[in-house]
C-alpha cells in the first residue's frame, strides 16, 4: 500500500528572524509553470516512514515534535490546510531539525531488518536518504555556508 509524504525543509534566517522555506523551483512535467521541487518525492517508503513517526521496531529517533511549529513558513501552513481540507483529517504534522536526524543517523548508521525468522541483514539506515535529500536541496538554495546551522534546519512533514 502507497502512503503519500508531505516533507518541507526550512531555515531560520538570522537577518529576517523568521523560517523560510528551502526548496528549489523546477519546471512541472509538461514545462508550463515553474513548481517547488518535492523534497521527497518517494511514496513507498515505509521504512523511513516508521522512524520519522516513531512507529515499528527501528530504534527511537529523538526530537520529533508533534503539530506544525508556530513560527511554520506560508507556503507549508498552507499545503497543510490543504491535505486537510480534502478530508484527510487524520493528518497530523511532525518536524524535527537537522541536528536531531544528523545525530539519529550517527548513533544509527545502519538498521537491521528481519528478512526472514532465520536471518536478519543490515541496511543503510533509511534517514540517510531523507538526509542526502536535505543536503541537495540546502546546497542548491543557500548562499552560503549551512553546514554551521543543524540546529536552525527543520524538516515538517507529514504522511497519510
Amino acid at each position: 500500500m502507497s502512503r503519500s509524504p508531505f516533507f518541507f525543509v526550512e531555515r531560520f534566517n538570522k537577518y529576517t528572524n523568521k523560517y523560510e522555506l528551502q526548496h528549489p523551483k523546477v519546471w512541472n512535467y509538461n514545462h508550463t509553470k515553474e513548481e517547488l521541487a518535492d523534497l521527497y518525492p518517494y511514496n513507498g517508503n515505509h521504512e523511513l516512514f516508521s522512524i520519522v513517526e516513531e512507529t515499528g521496531y527501528f530504534p527511537k529517533m529523538q526530537g520529533i515534535h508533534l503539530g506544525l511549529p508556530n513560527d511554520v513558513s506560508e507556503k507549508i501552513k498552507t499545503e497543510f490546510e490543504k491535505c486537510q481540507e480534502d478530508d484527510f483529517t487524520a493528518v497530523r504534522a511532525r518536524w524535527f531539525t537537522y541536528a536531531d536526524m544528523y545525530i539519529y543517523f550517527l548513533k544509527n548508521p545502519s538498521i537491521t531488518v528481519n528478512e526472514d525468522e532465520d536471518e536478519n541483514k543490515n541496511e543503510t539506515n533509511p534517514i540517510q536518504s531523507l538526509m542526502d535529500r536535505v543536503n541537495c536541496f540546502l546546497e542548491v538554495m543557500d548562499e552560503w555556508d549551512w553546514e554551521d546551522d543543524y540546529s536552525l534546519i527543520r524538516i515538517v512533514y507529514w504522511i497519510y
